[in-house]
């Protein structure tokens, strides 16, 4: 299940913002969210120009949108946590970007007029959102005929056992986080908001433990107590995650998987509404 109840949902809500208000600036100088390949590969897949109108949702430390600034017209950046956004929007306009607009944002329900923009993007996020399924809809529903969605972000593998493994681990690490989801249930997403798949890749991202666990400021003990979880877990678990110890045995590091998914949309909104209303008339 990765969709949650109403009023859980603002629950949720509240503890991400909370959490990105106290860890914003760690966010900002995170070498994991500010570079890595797979920033690369999505400039490289976007198909952008000059005249597009871009979209990025949960910017976090606004690299992203830094990214895809040089490639469209205006890149207007989106977060729900207003400290984060106002961090990220120090760090763009520091960098002398000069067309992007801010704006603070739900990603489940984005202040948006439909058919709005060219290119959506989202970054190492939607894992925070309480209703992942809402978010994809709404992309869907922002992006003009024609526009691309350019997601990425962490991936639960399909064993039970190594997804609830990664799961309990990210959410330990960090209380805000929500649910890596499987590439079946990433399916299940674009498939109901009517997005066609155009491409994906999988790959893998190396978190040094100590950075990792900085960056979310974890306590030392809850830390401690974390790798020792880690360090305990079963060979197939370990052999999977690509576990690395220190020379002391102390936990160095470990690998988890990622998604990046290239989407169209595929009609627009009032297309898709006129067709549902005809079946409706259809058959009654």
């Amino acid at each position: 299940m990765t969709d949650t109840p109403p009023p859980a949902n603002e629950q949720k809500k509240t503890q991400v913002q909370d959490y990105f208000s106290r860890t914003a600036e760690s966010y900002v100088a995170s070498f994991s969210h500010r570079t890595g390949n797979d920033m690369q590969r999505l400039i490289e897949l976007g198909e952008w120009n000059p005249q597009l109108q871009a979209l990025d949702i949960a910017t976090g430390g606004g690299h992203t949108a830094l990214a895809v600034a040089p490639y469209v017209a205006q890149v207007t950046v989106t977060d729900l946590t207003p400290r984060m956004l106002e961090k990220a929007r120090d760090f763009i306009l520091a960098q002398g970007v000069t067309n992007a607009v801010f704006q603070v944002a739900d990603a489940e329900q984005l202040p948006f007029a439909s058919e709005s923009f060219d290119r959506v993007t989202c970054r190492i996020a939607p894992h925070h959102f309480p209703n992942i399924s809402q978010f994809v809809q709404e992309v869907a529903r922002v992006l003009k005929p024609g526009g691309i969605f350019l997601l990425i972000d962490c991936m639960a593998p399909g064993d039970p056992e190594l997804d609830t493994f990664d799961n309990t681990v990210e959410k330990w690490r960090d209380p805000s986080h929500g649910r890596s989801c499987t590439a079946e249930e990433w399916q299940a997403f674009f498939k109901e908001a009517g997005l066609s798949i155009e491409h994906m890749e999988f790959f893998r991202k190396t978190h040094e433990y100590d950075d990792w666990t900085a960056r979310s400021q974890m306590p030392f003990d809850e830390k401690a107590r974390l790798a020792q979880f880690i360090l305990e877990s079963n060979n197939h678990i370990q052999s999977y995650f690509e576990i690395v110890r220190k020379p002391d045995g102390q936990l160095a590091s470990f690998s988890n998987d990622f998604i990046l998914r290239f989407h169209f949309a595929q009609r627009s909104k009032s297309i898709a509404a006129f067709l549902e209303l005809a079946k409706k008339e259809y058959f009654s």
